[in-house]
């Protein structure tokens, strides 16, 4: 039987038959190939294989139109499912593999990095209700860092694993109007961390629990901190600490280095003056004493001492010698 070249037609055991281009008997060149179940293919063959560039039409409805590998789509391609939603990216031995744009019929759209068929990589998703998640992606699911905004305004910067938030993140809860930094567990505020509440500038520092407040430190918005403890996020103690710790803890809040106030230098006390001496008042006849004795004492002290030098202050009689020497005797009375 002499071998196809040309155009030509040919049927086959399973009830699948091609329409072509062949060349040596094989399908080379363009063709259309048609199963049994309705699905078909049409575009380029080479050596019996699709190969280049073809539209392949499966029995759901479904389309794919681009580049072919040994039969299998390879390269950049676009794939149209039964429900509307649309690939356009590139393949790898029939798989998505690589950069893509994938339109869901729910109105998602993911554009970002495939591996075998799932998205793996860097990707953005912006949800149906308007969400957008932005990072990292493994196995399908959003898992490493990302960034997530809700509807309603909400934000979370973190980890991601198996789709959820776990690890270390900050989330903007646009309902309460907070902001939290720390840790997450099952997708909720679980482990160390630290919230501000915007509606009235208090801060809670401590240990969560599931996404409720356990134990901790309130930061009070009138500078007061307190220390307290919580049951299903209902407070249910709460203590205020000395002033000095206070502060020290205000400090390291803010990532400064607490320094304790110097103790007051107290100042010089003068000596107190000294209290006059009451002197008691005495009696007319102890008065009169005293200045007898004084009186006494006084013409004691002008008497010429025994063995001392005679007062230089001259008698009457001394005087009187002396003028009868110079002067006329004194007349005797008679």
């Amino acid at each position: 039987m002499a071998l196809l070249n040309g155009f030509g037609k040919e049927e086959y055991p399973n009830n699948d038959s091609y329409e072509g281009a062949f060349k040596r008997g094989a399908r080379h060149g363009s063709g259309t190939y048609y199963h049994f179940d309705g699905s078909r293919y049409e575009g380029q063959f080479e050596e019996g294989m699709m190969e280049g560039t073809g539209k392949y039409f499966n029995s759901e409805n479904e389309v794919y139109e681009g580049e072919w590998h040994n039969s299998q789509r390879h390269g950049h391609g676009q794939f149209t499912y039964h429900d509307g939603t649309i690939y356009d990216g590139k393949w790898q031995a029939d798989l998505r593999h690589g950069q893509g744009l994938m339109r869901y019929a729910d109105g998602s759209v993911f554009s970002g990095n495939w591996a075998n068929d799932r998205r793996h990589g860097q990707g953005q998703m912006t949800f149906a209700d308007g969400g957008q998640y932005q990072g990292s992606w493994a196995e399908d699911q959003r898992h490493g860092y990302g960034s997530l905004k809700l509807q309603n305004a909400s934000t979370y910067d973190g980890e991601f694993n198996n789709d959820i938030p776990e690890g270390k993140g900050t989330l903007y809860d646009a309902d309460e109007r907070s902001q939290y930094a720390g840790e997450f567990k099952a997708g909720l505020r679980s482990g160390e961390g630290k919230c501000e509440y915007l509606k009235n500038n208090d801060k809670f520092v401590g240990q969560w629990l599931m996404g409720a407040r356990a134990q901790g430190l309130m930061f009070c918005a009138d500078g007061q901190v307190e220390k307290v403890g919580f049951l299903n996020d209902k407070l249910i103690r709460r203590e205020k600490l000395p002033l000095e710790q206070q502060e020290r803890l205000k400090a390291e809040a803010n990532g400064e280095t607490y320094v304790a106030p110097a103790a007051p230098v107290p100042e010089p006390v003068a000596a107190p003056e000294p209290e006059p001496v009451a002197v008691a008042a005495l009696s007319p006849a102890a008065a009169e004493e005293e200045r007898r004795a004084s009186k006494a004492s006084a013409d004691s002290k002008g008497q010429p001492r025994s063995g001392s030098k005679q007062s230089q202050t001259p008698s009457r009689a001394d005087a009187g010698s002396k003028a009868g020497a110079t002067g006329p005797p004194e007349a005797v009375p008679a």
